[in-house]
């Protein structure tokens, strides 16, 4: 696990801290004669801002990179109702009443 030249950082009641990063609860430990924190990542001690980077990274990756790459019936249908040029699909169509740009002209110059 730990080497000696790590320990681990304890709160004001004597149980050691922990802290979440990404829905994780991690062990903080700190290495002698530094301000470093660090948590245990696979067996081997990360710096604990490193560590926090990395999760991030991984999380934004993962939710970009998360495409659809099949398709079902029914949102094959969609699309293709989306991509033609019917109003009824769209939501678009003839606006009633009035149109943009109809009515008041443009203000012209007064006291010429």
């Amino acid at each position: 696990m730990a080497s000696n030249k790590y320990k681990i950082v304890k709160g004001k009641t004597g149980k050691s801290k922990k802290v979440v990063v990404q829905g994780v609860k991690k062990i903080l430990y700190k290495k002698t004669g530094s301000q470093k924190m660090y948590v245990m990542s696979k067996g081997k001690m990360m710096n604990l801002v490193k560590y926090r980077k990395m999760k991030m990274k991984k999380a934004t990756s993962a939710t970009s990179t998360k495409k659809r790459k099949g398709g079902s019936a029914v949102s094959d249908y969609l699309s293709e109702l989306v991509g033609t040029n019917n109003p009824a699909a769209t939501g678009g169509g003839k606006r009633k009443g009035k149109g943009k740009g109809k009515g008041k002209g443009k203000k012209g110059k007064k006291g010429k």
